[in-house]
């Protein structure tokens, strides 16, 4: 009887230590699921720079191929684009040898304003003429004169508003302005909506 007694402790024993190693090791499994012991993570990156607010560059004026989301609104045309003025180029009369002008727009001097547009609404956009907004001031403050050119008219200035500006779409499009001779282009703008500032672009001498 003693010696089934002592094999029955140390049987007991055996098993209470067995599981105690389990308790334990299943407590430091939690401990590092639960983040008590486990090894440091990373720091997590800080968040992208949150974008502008829409028409949030209303009456400001940026530097050129600056970017800005503005509302589009034309009658029943609305839509949401993100614009840039790429850049403000001097160009030469004989650029325009395929274009309809007269005595007085022959001793103007052009300039090619050239536009990015993306559609970043929810909303195609039929027939959005896209370049109709865009507008060259001089040096004086005084407006260019604007030209209505098909595409392929001026080689250096091309682009064509397309029929449909879908969600997602891209464009990149040139409007031909002329300025007096002698003066020199201040800025450039964009009216999305007629209610709104326009957005101007510091026009570089290129």
């Amino acid at each position: 009887m003693r010696i089934r007694s002592t094999r029955h402790r140390t049987a007991v024993t055996v098993l209470c230590a067995a599981g105690f190693a389990l308790l334990v090791t299943g407590c430091n499994d939690n401990l590092a699921q639960d983040g008590g012991e486990k090894t440091p993570t990373k720091e997590p990156k800080p968040s992208a720079t949150p974008s502008k607010a829409l028409d949030s560059d209303a009456g400001k004026t940026l530097a050129l191929g600056e970017s800005t989301p503005i509302t589009y609104k034309r009658s029943d045309k609305t839509g949401t684009l993100r614009i840039a003025a790429k850049s403000v180029v001097k160009g030469a009369q004989s650029d325009l040898d395929k274009v309809a002008l007269n005595a007085e727009e022959r001793k103007l001097q052009p300039y090619y304003v050239t536009m990015s547009f993306q559609n970043i609404g929810k909303n195609s956009i039929h027939y959005p003429f896209l370049t109709t907004p865009v507008n060259l001031r001089d040096s004086r403050g005084e407006d260019a004169k604007a030209l209505i050119t098909l595409n392929g008219d001026v080689a250096k200035c091309p682009g064509e508003d397309p029929d449909d500006f879908g969600a997602g779409d891209n464009a990149t499009l040139c409007k031909v302005f002329l300025l007096p001779a002698g003066e020199t282009p201040s800025v450039t703008s964009y009216t999305g909506d007629f209610d709104k500032e326009p957005v101007f672009w510091k026009a570089g001498q290129n």
